[in-house]
C-alpha cells in the first residue's frame, strides 16, 4: 500500500512538472488569475541586498492575507528575526496594508503609525498588485492588467541565492515594466499545483535587490488570532504612542 501510495505521488509530481514546463506566458497568466483564494498565511524570509554598501540584511517572520467583500484586501508581515552579516537579533516589525493604510507597529516601543497612502477619492489599493501595491506579491491578478504594465517572459529558477531553495517544479515570469518605474525588473515563482506565488525577487533601478520566499502556506485556514494581527484600529492611548497620518496632497 506504501509503495503504491509512493508511486502515485511521484507520478502526480512528474505529471504537474511536465505539463507546466510547457505552458505559455499567457496560459500561466490564466491560472494566476483564477487562483483567488479567502486568505493564505505563510511563512516569509526576506533577504534585502544593498549594492551601495554591499551589505545583505535578512529577514524572517510571517506574512498573512485575505480578500474581503470581494475587492478589499488585506496583507500583514510579521518579522521577528533580524541578521546583518554575522549578527543575529530578534527583532520584531509589523506591516499591515488595508485598503488605503498601512499601519507600522513596533509593539517593543509601543509605537504605533498609521498612513493613508492614497487620496480619499481614489479607490483602495490592493498591497499585492503588481505596479501599484507596496508588495509585489500578486495573488488572482488579472491577466490583462500584468500584459498591460509589463513585458513577460519565462525564467528559470535561480542556481544561487536564497530563491535557489524553491522547488524544482516552480514555474518564473520575468516582469519587466514598459513605462518608467521604480523596478529594473521583478521574478515570479509560482507553485504550480496551487498558482500562488512563492517566491519574489525585485531588482531596484539603483540596483537594490530584494527576495522573498514563502514556506509552509495554509489556504483559506486564517484563524481569529491570525485576522486580528490584519487589525488598523489604534490601540488604547494610554499605553501606546499614537501617529495617525491621513493623506496630504
Amino acid at each position: 500500500m506504501l509503495v503504491q501510495f509512493a508511486i502515485g505521488f511521484l507520478i502526480a509530481a512528474l505529471t504537474s512538472c511536465f505539463t507546466s514546463s510547457g505552458l505559455t506566458v499567457e496560459e500561466i497568466l490564466d491560472n494566476v488569475e483564477t487562483a483567488n483564494v479567502a486568505s493564505v498565511t505563510a511563512n516569509v524570509a526576506y533577504t534585502r541586498t544593498d549594492p551601495m554598501l554591499n551589505r545583505k540584511e535578512i529577514r524572517t517572520g510571517k506574512i498573512l492575507f485575505r480578500t474581503l467583500d470581494g475587492n478589499k484586501r488585506e496583507a500583514a508581515i510579521m518579522f521577528d528575526t533580524l541578521i546583518i552579516g554575522r549578527r543575529k537579533e530578534t527583532k520584531q516589525k509589523h506591516y499591515i496594508f488595508s485598503g488605503r493604510w498601512m499601519v507600522e507597529i513596533d509593539r517593543e516601543k509601543k509605537q504605533f503609525i498609521k498612513r493613508e497612502l492614497i487620496a480619499p477619492d481614489k479607490k483602495n489599493i490592493d498591497p499585492f498588485e503588481l505596479g501599484s501595491g507596496p508588495i509585489p506579491l500578486p495573488i488572482g491578478q488579472k491577466k490583462e492588467e500584468v500584459l498591460l504594465k509589463f513585458k513577460v517572459e519565462r525564467v528559470s529558477k535561480p542556481n544561487t541565492g536564497p530563491l535557489a531553495k524553491l522547488d524544482d517544479t516552480v514555474v518564473g515570469l520575468h516582469l519587466t515594466p514598459k513605462t518608467k518605474d521604480e523596478w529594473e525588473y521583478i521574478d515570479l515563482f509560482y507553485d504550480p499545483s496551487t498558482w500562488l506565488p512563492v517566491g519574489v525577487c525585485t531588482v531596484e533601478l539603483d540596483g537594490t535587490k530584494r527576495e522573498s520566499r514563502l514556506t509552509n502556506i495554509k489556504v483559506n485556514a486564517l484563524s481569529k488570532e491570525e485576522a486580528s494581527l490584519l487589525s488598523v484600529l489604534p490601540p488604547d492611548p494610554k499605553e501606546w504612542s499614537i501617529d495617525i497620518r491621513p493623506w496630504v496632497d
